[in-house]
């Protein structure tokens, strides 16, 4: 199993390199330039063709969620393969803290908790989507509260202007460029202008940046979450 990770996740690198060769066809937390390259392929699809999802369509398979994300309205934020790649190993340094030293908390583990929904990890997938097509147009910097399909689970999305330079500010641009983020809330928030997303504390939510954002498919709208994202937020609760 280790060795099947570490292949996998150096071919997870190379697709990334490869990615940041081309990303001047993407915009950070704005649209793909083509934003029709995807309309006729369905959003489970667009993740099958993408090598730093295959892992993620593993999950979904196996946790039988493909006509789910599939489903007409649905805006899905999607965890890439470093993102599962994260959880697994803090699944395995909180095994050998609890259980056993030399215990893992591998890929079959959790294709076994899918499978049987232990802990109700198949359901905690659906936490990653929402039943409305969220688009530029109906996003604020401020955000808005949003059920997601996992039941009694809420979480921010927002449009937010930033200043900083590693995500495309610069001095020369006359407007203050936009990003994504999906903020995940473990207890309630006082979402205002005066309490934006931006400002939500680390214990009540966790921010994730979204490194690609409003890709429109066939049936719905595609997120892709940042690298450093772990799979269900594990360990952010507070």
């Amino acid at each position: 199993m280790k060795k099947i990770l570490f292949n996998r996740l150096t071919a997870i690198i190379f697709i990334m390199l490869l990615f940041s060769a081309c990303k001047k066809d993407y915009i950070i937390g704005g649209e793909v330039e083509d934003i029709n390259r995807f309309k006729n392929t369905t959003t489970y699809d667009v993740l099958k063709d993408n090598p730093l999802y295959d892992t993620l369509v593993r999950l979904i398979d196996t946790a039988g969620l493909k006509d789910k994300i599939n489903q007409n309205g649905i805006t899905f934020f999607a965890p890439s393969d470093y993102s599962i790649v994260s959880y697994l190993n803090q699944r395995t340094l909180r095994v050998q803290a609890t259980i056993n030293a030399n215990a893992k908390f591998a890929l079959d583990s959790l294709f076994y908790y899918l499978r049987n929904n232990i802990k109700g990890t198949k359901d905690s997938l659906l936490m990653y989507m929402i039943n409305k097509p969220l688009l530029s147009g109906n996003l604020t910097d401020v955000g808005e509260i949003y059920q997601t399909e996992l039941p009694n689970d809420s979480a921010i999305v927002s449009y937010e202007f930033t200043k900083n330079t590693s995500l495309g500010y610069t001095s020369i641009i006359s407007n203050l460029p936009q990003i994504v983020y999906f903020t995940h809330l473990w207890k309630h928030y006082d979402l205002s202008e005066s309490n934006p997303a931006g400002q939500v504390p680390s214990a009540i939510g966790v921010r994730t940046l979204v490194k690609s954002s409003f890709v429109a498919t066939k049936n719905g709208v595609l997120n892709a979450l940042d690298n450093s994202h772990t799979l269900f937020f594990y360990g952010t609760k507070k």
